[in-house]
């Protein structure tokens, strides 16, 4: 009977430490890897380490601008369980709405005293289209192979234009992962555990994990912040109001928990790049929306994404009347020209009214959902551009190109 109890305990003590130290994020991982592999992503890297001070926390609270940053989510499925809920979906927008708008409702919970340092990033997110994929993976490891239709994942959506989100199964341990700026296009985005992604309790998610804070923490990554504890003993995340601390938290640690670093403060375990528990990270601090004011002005690709639109599959237009038009071998209106309609790798543009601007070229598939978006500028040097289209599959799309109020729509088909 002693010997039954003893190895009762064992197993009990040995789960509660499994279930403690969760590893929630995977991107110092994955990171770590890739700095391996290409030495000019470590070297963006070392210069992100290096851009310690960004703006300052004045000018970002004295001019705040709310951004809006177009979403795609990729749902991964095995088995039916996995396909979750375009509902469920929406439940993690409305989270990071809350979060990156300082809105959550748990943000003016206790803050060990860091009350005036407590930031809004002003970033909103809209949900421009969900992928329902299945896959032969019944989970994915710790790689990018489910950003990869030959990999069994799904491609990218318009990177440059769209922040893309994966949702699979990550296996047991990891609940995410993603990359600091300056990743190939194609990489960049976030990958979140099936059972991570979302709030709710109808949902299947992981206990304490079930908030939605898994995607606030890793889209932290996208904007270039660093776990609060810089990933090493009392290391540097490169913020200015954010405390030294030894390590990472996992659970709920209690008020007054103190660093064992250089001057004992008390540890900011509440900060959304800490690993506690979802209902213990409610905030980030004005020196981490500073630092993402940086990337976001700095970084080519986070640049085009916060200055594209937001186009809602439920406020697309109807496209029927479009789909029921003959393919002719060339579209065109007396202002554009789209040919030829039917295309292995690339369409060709021609306006005629050499109106100087931005024109804006969008193709959706038959189902209404948005597969790439392009901005071209027209002056009177250059009134033809192609659309790169071979990486779409085969098959009838529609293609839109606007103008100011100007705008041609008509429907050409992929053939490898």
């Amino acid at each position: 009977m002693r010997k039954i109890l003893s190895i009762l305990i064992s197993v009990f003590l040995s789960f509660a430490a499994n279930s403690q130290n969760v590893n929630r994020c995977g991107s110092t991982e994955m990171i770590r890897q890739q700095k391996a592999i290409d030495p000019a992503y470590a070297k963006k890297i070392q210069d992100i380490e290096k851009n310690r001070s960004n703006y300052l926390r004045s000018d970002q609270k004295g001019n705040p601008v709310t951004i809006t940053i177009p979403v795609a989510v990729h749902v991964l499925y095995y088995n039916a369980e996995q396909n979750i809920s375009d509902a469920q979906v929406q439940t993690q927008i409305d989270v990071l709405n809350e979060d990156f708008t300082a809105s959550n409702s748990d943000f003016n919970n206790y803050d060990a005293g860091y009350k005036s340092v407590k930031g809004n990033l002003e970033i909103k997110y809209c949900l421009t289209q969900v992928i329902h994929q299945q896959t032969q993976h019944k989970s994915f490891a710790l790689t990018d192979n489910m950003k990869y239709s030959k990999r069994g994942g799904s491609d990218a959506v318009d990177p440059m234009h769209i922040l893309n989100i994966w949702v699979c199964d990550l296996g047991s341990s990891t609940l995410g992962f993603a990359y600091y700026p300056g990743i190939s296009p194609e990489k960049f985005g976030v990958v979140c555990h099936t059972r991570a992604f979302g709030r709710g309790s109808q949902y299947n998610l992981f206990a304490n994990y079930d908030l939605g804070r898994t995607m606030t923490h890793e889209i932290g990554h996208c904007f270039g912040f660093v776990h609060i504890w810089g990933d090493r003993y009392c290391g540097n995340d490169f913020v200015d109001d954010t405390p030294l601390q030894n390590d990472p938290n996992f659970g709920c640690p209690a008020p007054g928990h103190l660093s064992t670093c250089s001057g004992t403060p008390p540890e900011m375990w509440m900060n959304y790049m800490d690993y506690s528990y979802d209902k213990c990270l409610y905030f980030f601090s004005d020196g981490q929306a500073a630092r993402a004011n940086y990337f976001i002005s700095t970084d080519p690709q986070l640049n085009s994404i916060v200055n594209s639109s937001c186009t809602s599959i439920a406020t697309k237009e109807p496209l029927t009347s479009v789909l029921t038009e003959k393919i002719n071998s060339k579209i065109t209106n007396k202002i554009f020209s789209i040919y030829p309609t039917v295309a292995a790798d690339r369409l060709m543009i021609s306006t005629t009214n050499n109106k100087i601007g931005k024109a804006e070229i969008l193709v959706y598939n038959t189902l209404g959902l948005m597969m790439m978006k392009q901005q071209v500028f027209i002056n009177e040097g250059n009134n033809l551009t192609d659309l790169n289209v071979s990486k779409l599959k085969n098959g009838t799309y529609i293609l839109k190109v606007k103008q100011g109020t100007e705008q041609l729509t008509g429907k050409f088909i992929v053939q490898h």
